[in-house]
């Protein structure tokens, strides 16, 4: 209990902290964010609340079929509330979705916690994966404004970037294979190898899924829905129209790692990591620090009342056993 405490504490601590510093290095004052919310185009912001709702949804898909692999089939209906019920829980405490989408799914359709958190596990490293490769793809379109803010003294085309970075990626793979069997010797002993044999057997069960293509589609859906979800909110606001949707792509990246960081939904991170990501734009930091406390205010309303919403339909839904018996 104490130890729980004390992470939810030094997590609040750092968010606090963090959204502290982007609000005192963006100068900005309450009545700026006012105005930021007077200015936002609403239909544009309905339309990208939409898109993300839709790629919640395909998280819930996405999420059956690895149940339905291990022969249980909960529905859509109890998948997707608990998907939203884990993203509620996130902006509560940092990393308390992952247990609390098992804990509805236990609750509601009787699948046992350790089985779901290992598909949810899966997911995470195809997630993980998937951000790699949208990273890579924002250094492709995006490397020039890139490298003028953060590599000023670096003058490299993106092209050789990218080439040489494939390189050192598959020369990655090829010593991984040389040595999976070192890798497996150590893996019983250390916990860095377990950790790496671990990610390799949670991305090899994608191999029994019934239908992989489906799975990797409703994967690319997930993300296309993300960025499609902030490009709409650029068209919003006059300040970020014009700039484009290979910027977009920038500050969906830059927002993913935001909420990835052990804090209250990304509180803090996100708004220093956007705010930035559009000053290389040529925005001021005090232009993107208001864009992205609207974004990240967005996100945040929508989840916290769907998954409040959710979690009271939990109350009221029956629970089943979801075991599908083979034949």
């Amino acid at each position: 209990m104490l130890k729980s405490i004390l992470k939810y504490l030094i997590s609040s601590l750092l968010a606090g902290g963090l959204l502290y510093w982007a609000f005192s290095k963006s100068q900005l004052h309450w009545n700026d964010i006012i105005s930021t919310f007077q200015q936002a185009d609403y239909n544009w912001v309905a339309v990208s609340v939409v898109i993300a709702i839709l790629s919640h949804l395909l998280r819930a898909l996405r999420w059956e079929q690895l149940l339905d692999a291990m022969n249980y089939q909960p529905g859509t209906v109890r998948t997707f509330s608990a998907v939203l019920i884990g993203y509620f829980a996130n902006f509560l405490v940092p990393r308390l979705g992952e247990v609390s989408r098992c804990g509805s799914l236990k609750k509601t359709a009787d699948i046992p916690f350790e089985e779901s958190f290992g598909t949810v596990i899966t997911e995470r490293i195809v997630d993980l994966l998937s951000l790699v490769a949208l990273v890579g793809i924002t250094f492709l379109f995006e490397w020039e404004p890139l490298q003028k803010s953060l590599f000023p003294t670096l003058h490299l085309p993106s092209g050789t970037l990218i080439i040489t970075a494939s390189i050192l990626g598959l020369m990655g793979l090829v010593i991984l294979w040389k040595f999976k069997d070192f890798l497996q010797n150590i893996g019983a002993e250390s916990k860095v190898g377990k950790m790496i044999l671990g990610w390799v057997a949670g991305i090899g069960s994608i191999r029994h899924l019934a239908q992989p293509g489906k799975f990797i589609g409703y994967s690319v859906g997930i993300w296309l829905c993300y960025y499609l979800s902030t490009y709409t909110l650029f068209l919003a606001f006059p300040s970020s129209e014009h700039l484009g949707m290979s910027a977009a792509l920038t500050v969906l990246v830059m927002g993913t790692f935001g909420m990835a960081t052990p804090t209250q939904g990304g509180i803090g991170a996100y708004h220093s990591l956007v705010a930035s990501a559009f000053v290389f734009y040529s925005l001021t930091y005090k232009d993107g620090f208001m864009l992205a406390t609207f974004f990240h205010g967005t996100q945040m309303i929508t989840l916290l009342l769907l998954g409040g919403f959710s979690f009271i339909l939990t109350l009221f839904l029956p629970k089943i056993s979801s075991r599908v018996e083979q034949n």
